[in-house]
């Protein structure tokens, strides 16, 4: 139950509005002494009469008036529904007396107009209503028409003049003005060694010369002698051998002399053991003369390592080159937005190129320092696009037309001098339906569907097309919207 409390500079009315700006259905009403709202009867009848018209019940506490017995016998037999001190819900109901309500609660009544007025005001309804639905089909809908053209191409090339000494364009006569840019690109590039290389030291001993032949022999420091069984293992003398002539037919009393030999190659492999025989130099025939190892071949040995290759060196070099290069054309392109450099347009002079290792160096990995200066000779992609697009113009389907946006072009010199160049211009270019989108939109504004759609289809650059509408349930009336404000053409190629 809410309690409103009221002093005694407030009145009646101030206790009826807080009545009805009430929210809650039971009330206490609480008037503090020294207010005569209470001390008059008519107001706790107008105060009921309130309350039960809003449908609350209101419990009243204060200072009453000290009334005779009789008035409040005839009170209570009017069924005020009061009693003072008492709280009044927890009674049985009484009936309360209606009494009317003062005239600044009552509300004036509804009077309709009649007779012209009321025709008049009718006839203004409908037109406001009409207007406002007009309004509505005219500026909410809302079409997005989507156009789809097939993905059509034309490719051509032409050879054409790019000259320094042209400033402007000649279309007709294929010639572009050429442009000398300067750009200086350094770099430091680290590089796996893959290359290899053997090292170790040759084996060495001391042989003996036999020469069964009746003729003295002479063999010079660095004649070969090679293994005769097996492979072929190769040493050298390594000082003049000078053999005396052997009697006929000897076996056991043969000249012979010492050598030491040195092996040609490094590595274990020249570990011979004692008693190996050898063919001396160029004699062939070992029954005349062969060699024998005195002792055991020793001190050979070998092992492999990885060094830095000249192709580890090429490769290093060339990957560097382009990473350079690609920067250098990204900075110039840069700095002039309007220009293209050509294949082969591109010029590269080292000022700068140290290795960390050289070849055949052992070494894992290496790096190469290298500092370039790029001479580059451009010209504008958009006069390059200028003149092969002109070149195909008369090759271009009807209701074609070309969408240099999405069009390429590329270049490649193919002779250059100082001053000029004979480039080779490719184009791919990108054809789109050459159409009038206001034209268009004249076309279907306010049409129903099936115009629109019989309309579209007669396009004879369009393969397809997409209608929507917004909100969507405008479409249910069937037709475009009214304005072209509020038609949206949209062109796009299949994929």
């Amino acid at each position: 139950m809410k309690r409103l409390e009221f002093n005694e500079n407030q009145k009646l009315a101030d206790v009826l509005r807080a009545i009805s700006e009430e929210l809650d259905k039971e009330i206490e009403i609480f008037v503090q002494p020294g207010s005569d709202i209470l001390k008059i009867s008519t107001n706790i009848e107008v105060i009921g009469s309130l309350a039960e018209s809003l449908g609350k019940k209101v419990v009243i506490k204060g200072d009453f008036e000290e009334v005779p017995k009789e008035s409040a016998t005839k009170e209570k037999e009017e069924n005020l529904g009061f009693v003072e001190g008492k709280d009044v819900a927890t009674q049985e109901e009484v009936p309360v007396k209606k009494t009317r309500l003062p005239s600044f609660l009552k509300l004036p009544p509804l009077r309709f107009p009649k007779g012209r007025k009321r025709i008049y005001i009718l006839a203004g309804a409908l037109v406001a209503t009409v207007v406002i639905l007009f309004s509505v089909v005219w500026f909410v809908p809302k079409a997005s028409v989507t156009l789809v053209a097939e993905t059509q191409f034309k490719e051509a090339e032409l050879s054409l003049i790019a000259s320094s000494s042209s400033e402007e364009v000649d279309i007709d006569k294929g010639i572009i003005p050429l442009k000398v840019l300067d750009n200086t690109q350094e770099d430091v590039l680290e590089a796996k060694a893959t290359g290899t290389k053997t090292v170790g030291t040759a084996a060495t001993g001391r042989v003996r010369i036999i020469n069964r032949t009746s003729n003295p022999k002479t063999f010079f420091k660095g004649t070969t002698i090679k293994k005769l069984s097996g492979e072929a293992i190769t040493f050298t003398l390594e000082n003049t051998a000078t053999i005396s002539a052997s009697p006929n037919g000897c076996i056991d009393d043969c000249k012979e002399t010492a050598a030491n030999v040195t092996a040609t190659k490094i590595g274990e492999k020249g570990n011979l053991l004692a008693g190996t025989k050898f063919q001396v130099g160029s004699v062939v025939n070992t029954a005349e003369v062969v060699a024998e190892a005195l002792t055991n071949f020793t001190g050979g040995s070998s092992k492999q390592l990885t060094v830095v290759s000249s192709e580890d060196q090429k490769k290093t070099k060339e990957e560097l080159l382009k990473k350079l290069e690609k920067a250098a054309v990204e900075e110039l392109e840069k700095d002039n937005p309007d220009i293209t450099v050509p294949e082969g347009g591109l010029e590269a002079e080292v000022l700068n190129e140290v290795y960390s290792k050289k070849a055949g160096e052992e070494a894992d990995d290496f790096r190469l320092s290298l500092q370039i200066k790029f001479t580059a000779k451009v010209f504008s992609e958009e006069d390059l696009k200028d003149v092969l697009i002109n070149s195909i113009s008369s090759t271009i389907p009807d209701d074609f037309t070309v969408d240099r946006e999405n069009s390429s072009v590329e270049s490649e010199i193919l002779e250059g001098k100082t001053d000029d160049l004979k480039i080779i211009g490719k184009i791919k270019a990108s054809l789109v339906p050459d159409l009038d989108i206001n034209k268009v939109k004249a076309k279907i504004v306010g049409k129903d569907f099936s115009g629109t759609d019989q309309y579209l289809k007669s396009l004879n650059s369009i393969s397809g097309f997409e209608i929507k509408i917004s909100p969507s349930f405008f479409r249910l009336l069937g037709i475009m919207p009214f304005s072209k404000s509020r038609i949206e053409i949209k062109l796009t190629q299949e994929n």
